[in-house]
Order: structure tokens, then C-alpha cells, then sequence
């Protein structure tokens, strides 16, 4: 498994960064590995880019989301060969900006593993900084 854990911060109100980050299709605009959220007859689904889709050979997630006002958003995401978790803690820092603590899991399954799991120890960390600059972007206009 690989999981790693990081803190940002957002300078907006946590109301603001709280309606963004409850929202799966936002959350998943974030992530690098994600391509698209669909919420259909199967239920709410994060449709995972090229080329992890295809080195993972998981081309979707099948998506547990929950968000707790004010402050909690965690999901659970089970793929084919790969299964992600995290968990979004949000605390004010001030008048307008809210600190985000970001805990981040993705863990290979059956045969791929031993092919999945470096590649991801490696990836994670990158995971990390392209989702708090995407939020950041999306709230604020500013990436870094």
C-alpha cells in the first residue's frame, strides 16, 4: 500500500473550500489519475486516465463518497486491480483560509500487485502536490 499524508492550505473561507471538496466530480477534477465522475444506473464512478487505466488495467473506480459538514470528506474506491481511499480534513486558519489535511491510499490487488504497488509508492507523492495545486487553481486562481 501506498499512502502518504499532507497538509495545504486554501485562502478562501472553509464554507467555500468545504462546497467544493464535498463534491465527488470536483474531488475527482483534482486527482491526476482521474479522467471523469459519472453517477449512473451503477452507481458514482471516477474513470481513471491513460495511462494508469492501462498499466493497472483498472479503467474505473466504483465510488464511495461521503461528506460531513462542515469539515470531513473521505471515499473509498474499488478498481479491478487497484483501490484508493482518502480522507480530507478541513479546519479554519484564519478569517479566509481554511487548512487541508489530505491523507491519500492506493493500494494493488491480485496478480498485478507486484507490478502496481512500486510504480504507485513512486506516484503518490506527485498525487499529492498536483491535487493541492488543482484545488487550489479551482478556488483561488493560484496553483501553488
Amino acid at each position: 500500500m501506498a499512502r502518504r499524508q499532507q497538509q495545504f492550505t486554501v485562502q478562501q473561507p472553509l464554507e467555500t473550500v468545504y462546497l467544493f471538496l464535498s463534491d465527488p466530480a470536483q474531488v475527482g477534477s483534482c486527482l491526476a489519475f482521474v479522467v471523469g465522475t459519472e453517477n449512473g444506473d451503477e452507481g458514482l464512478r471516477w474513470r481513471v486516465k491513460a495511462p494508469m487505466s492501462s498499466i493497472t488495467a483498472t479503467p474505473e473506480f466504483a465510488l464511495d463518497f461521503h461528506a460531513t459538514p462542515p469539515d470531513e470528506v473521505h471515499w473509498h474506491g474499488q478498481g479491478a486491480h487497484l483501490k484508493t481511499r482518502g480522507q480530507l480534513t478541513l479546519s479554519r486558519e484564519g478569517e479566509d483560509a481554511t487548512a487541508v489535511d489530505f491523507t491519500l491510499e492506493m493500494t494493488a490487488l491480485g496478480a498485478m500487485a507486484l507490478v502496481i504497488e512500486p510504480m504507485a509508492k513512486v506516484q503518490i507523492e506527485s498525487q499529492m502536490d498536483y491535487f493541492a495545486s488543482q484545488v487550489r487553481e479551482a478556488l483561488t486562481g493560484e496553483g501553488k
